[in-house]
């Protein structure tokens, strides 16, 4: 089964995968090669996996193995494009915690530092949100943001989220996007 994946004008974004995850835990160059992507290492200001990710890697793999057809609906590989050179870099990961539940999908991303500011997380939020509303079971795509992390509420905002609330945690806010107002 091939991974679904989303074009758009910067950006390559790849469902993970059983055999991609397990390539990201254990095998880098693997990894990469599968991506078609170098993999940001140790070197960097920040390395391959964003520390925010590291601990639910694990999951997405145990869901996968249960329930292939999940891949898209949970973590996406962001892999920025150089059409003029070739050049190809992971630079982030976002997506859906699970299917749709009562119409209902959760979404999160993350960017490497050193790419953030550039529009990235705006581009492939918007790119996530479509191929969500593609699948008629869904009506609504929801996000918690910490709310000190102005960058992160900027990105819900140009992809028209709205503030709904408070979020389910102590300082973080509920963003909401209905497919009525998309």
């Amino acid at each position: 089964m091939h991974e679904p994946r989303i074009r758009t004008s910067r950006l390559e974004l790849i469902a993970a995968t059983v055999e991609l995850i397990r390539a990201e835990m254990a095998d880098r160059d693997r990894f990469s090669k599968l991506l078609q992507a170098r993999v940001p290492g140790e070197e960097e200001d920040e390395a391959w996996p964003p520390e925010n990710i590291r601990d639910v890697i694990g999951l997405f793999s145990a869901y996968l193995e249960r329930e292939p057809d999940m891949a898209g609906w949970l973590n996406w590989y962001w892999v920025l494009v150089d059409d003029r050179t070739d050049r190809r870099i992971l630079i982030g990961n976002g997506g859906f915690t699970s299917r749709p539940v009562n119409g209902t999908v959760a979404i999160g991303y993350s960017v490497l530092r050193q790419y953030q500011g550039r529009g990235y997380a705006t581009e492939a939020v918007a790119a996530l949100v479509q191929w969500a509303f593609e699948h008629t079971e869904v009506d609504r795509i929801i996000a918690e943001v910490v709310n000190d992390n102005v960058r992160s509420v900027r990105v819900l905002e140009k992809n028209s989220f709205h503030l709904v609330g408070k979020g389910s945690e102590e300082g973080t806010s509920r963003y909401e996007l209905n497919r009525f107002s998309f």
